[in-house]
């Protein structure tokens, strides 16, 4: 391409770009206040909060890292603890105007007298808080914009390209920038006429991990629109179909379209401050590109192109030679689009040798589709082995391609499938092990209940909407689960929920329907919906009602199906809308937690959010998209729960008393791995 058409290309992306860099005054774009804690005028904290304001604006006129925090007062006393933090794209002057309305103008009118609050612009955030907030990664509050407009071509195809981009390079560039740059740019040539461009940026106090959870918590939170943001106190992502930011943040050197990020990160990302190299002027003053120049870049393209060869021809002659037994090794290196069924298959003796043969010792439980083990690789890692019972009747390559489906869908808050093994006598399944036990042995159980105290039920309530999310709406696949409850819900070292036993009907060749009605109604009494009992009606909204239930069992600590509210015969549902109804929704809450709750707006919500999900009508629950919306954002008006026969009316404790569908192969022991996998999956292609 000569010098003219190049400058022909890029002239109306330079035009877009200019008029954009041209309009960015500092306009404020979404503010959360929290209002559960006030000063009064005159106050040690509104003294302290004016010298706050001025202390902001002041180190925002000669602050090239674009980032400061300070503490006003004294920490025992009225202490303000406040920030900002500037686009990294910003010039000082834009900084200083964005943080300069902030502090004087639209936090003051915006929150008046609160002694919490956040307000995000396109180019700044400002933040502040009566309580230290200096080492804490916090990605949630949240709030969350979407353009209405269409997407040109494929929604599936538009949003991979983005999350791939965001996640694969931004994500990473962010995250291990330096201690000022934790800012990065990129975009995808989705289409000829519908270019992609991503931004994300970490608050530089956050480590390289810390940084990357919170973009990649943002990520998932992604809808197909063609433009949008997550804002969270602690990182921002933001993608448009136009150049919103400065291009000269670009990184030089730019693939065509991401790759999978690699577990030790990509060696060839350069500094997201990268900047365009020169073209020297020929002598009338137009831009020159010398022969030594283009011949360097020649001979540059030939060896790429010889390397690049050279590597497709191992490649391929490594997967003509490779044997069936594959090592346990590679699994946990392999991309989510380099995911085949060869490269997730277990040799049979390995497994064998890493549960003592199946020993009794090592049985962690047993459940409708068989046993599961614990078991120990060579290497030490840790898994848990399934083994399917005889009744399986699926062919390899059938087999396979459902354990293909399922090991594909990978979000931190679902179990991971590993990989599997397929002999004539045995079919295994391997998942990642999950060192905390299920939930119901910590909610249930009168002395772990105190393990867990309001924010790490909060967290584990907005972690299960997440993992429900992503089944319903990001996955390549519709999936509805149609049996979420306690004990299929797993807990991590950090307490953080896994969702189990979604898919693995379908692994083991449970015939299903793809309509949406059922005659084989399979799951748990008391977790399943209305609908769903009564009709074999199923659908995301079923999946809603088990989340409602699963979410007033984790803030009051008991068991829908065994309640029992002074000998009345009244299940937990009834007596949750009875204390709503009475307007004493709090003495509903776990005793344990109830004096301890430090937030009684969340507890409030999740108990709304709750009703709200065990509506009888269908159309009044909310989707998991809705529930994962307010739960991050309290900008959010949740509408209230509307009264029907089925949950006002008390109901007989014995009709939630057993489980549907091999009930009775199930155990009722806390495991790692849940075992009780009566439930059906559907997978509905999007």
């Amino acid at each position: 391409m000569n010098q003219i058409s190049w400058l022909l290309a890029f002239l109306p992306v330079l035009i877009v770009t200019m008029i954009h860099q041209s309009t960015t005054a500092s306009a404020q774009f979404a503010n959360i206040c929290n209002n559960d804690a006030m000063f009064t005028n005159g106050s040690t904290y509104q003294t302290n909060l004016n010298t706050l304001f001025r202390t902001l604006a002041s180190n925002a006129t000669n602050n090239p890292s674009g980032f400061y925090r300070t503490t006003v007062g004294n920490p025992s006393i009225e202490a303000v603890y406040g920030e900002y933090l500037c686009r990294g794209d910003q010039v000082i002057s834009s900084c200083h105007q964005c943080v300069d309305t902030a502090t004087t103008t639209d936090i003051p009118r915006l929150c008046p007298n609160m002694k919490v609050a956040i307000v995000w612009y396109d180019q700044c955030l400002v933040r502040y808080s009566n309580a230290s907030f200096f080492n804490n990664m916090d990605d949630s509050p949240a709030i969350i914009a979407w353009h209405a407009s269409d997407i040109i071509g494929n929604k599936t195809r538009y949003m991979d390209a983005v999350t791939n981009m965001i996640s694969n390079v931004i994500a990473f560039r962010a995250a291990e920038g330096g201690s000022f740059q934790k800012f990065a740019t990129d975009f995808v040539n989705y289409s000829a006429i519908q270019p992609i461009y991503g931004l994300g940026q970490c608050t530089p106090n956050l480590n390289p991990n810390d940084c990357y959870v919170c973009l990649n918590s943002s990520i998932q939170l992604f809808r197909q629109n063609p433009g949008g943001r997550v804002l969270a106190p602690s990182c921002i992502v933001q993608f448009e179909g136009y150049p919103f930011f400065n291009l000269s943040y670009l990184p030089q050197v730019h693939p065509p379209s991401p790759s999978p990020l690699p577990s030790s990160g990509p060696s060839s990302s350069l500094p997201p401050d990268s900047k365009p190299i020169p073209i020297p002027n020929d002598s009338n003053g137009n831009k020159k590109i010398s022969t030594k120049v283009i011949v360097a870049i020649i001979i540059a393209s030939l060896l790429v192109f010889s390397v690049a060869l050279c590597l497709i021809c191992t490649c391929v002659c490594l997967r003509k030679n490779k044997a069936r037994k594959v090592d346990v090794s590679p699994h946990a290196e392999t991309s989510n689009q380099d995911l085949t069924a060869d490269s997730l298959q277990y040799d049979f003796d390995t497994l064998l040798n890493a549960t003592n043969n199946f020993s009794d010792e090592n049985k962690l439980g047993e459940g409708g589709f068989g046993g599961v083990y614990k078991g120990t690789l060579s290497n030490g890692k840790l898994i848990a082995v399934k083994r399917l019972s005889a009744s399986s009747r699926q062919g390899i390559q059938e087999f396979k391609t459902e354990v293909l489906v399922v090991a594909k869908l990978q979000h931190r808050n679902l179990v991971r499938l590993l990989g599997f093994c397929y002999t004539e006598q045995e079919k295994l399944l391997v998942y990642e092990y999950v060192r905390n036990k299920s939930l119901d042995n910590f909610i249930f159980d009168q002395e772990n209940r105190q393990l867990l105290d309001w924010e790490r039920r909060y967290n584990i309530i907005r972690g299960i909407a997440r993992g429900l999310l992503y089944l319903h709406h990001d996955s390549q696949l519709r999936i509805i689960h149609r049996d979420l409850k306690a004990s299929n819900i797993l807990l991590d070292d950090k307490m953080n929920p896994k969702i189990s036993d979604f898919g693995t009907s379908r692994i083991f060749g449970v015939d299903h329907s793809q309509s949406n009605y059922t005659n084989a109604v399979v799951g748990t009494y008391g977790y399943m919906a209305p609908e769903y009992v009564l009709e074999g009606k199923f659908s995301m909204k079923s999946d809603a009602y088990s989340f409602g239930v699963l979410v007033l069992e984790i803030i009051s600590g008991r068991k829908v199906r065994t309640f029992n509210q002074a000998g009345n015969a009244e299940d937990l549902l009834s007596y949750a809308w009875r204390q709503w109804e009475a307007g004493t929704p709090l003495e509903f809450v776990d005793p344990i937690i109830r004096d301890s709750c430090s937030n009684n707006t969340d507890v409030m919500r999740c108990i709304q959010i709750g009703l709200l999900c065990v509506q009888e009508s269908v159309e009044d629950r909310p989707t998991m998209a809705n529930v994962v919306l307010t739960l991050d954002s309290y900008s959010i008006t949740l509408p209230l729960p509307q009264q029907s026969d089925f949950l006002a009316r008390p109901r007989v404790i014995t009709s939630f008393s057993k489980e549907v569908n091999n009930s009775d192969h199930s155990s009722s022991k806390s495991i790692p791995l849940s075992v009780n996998e009566d439930s059906v999956t559907e997978l509905e292609p999007r």
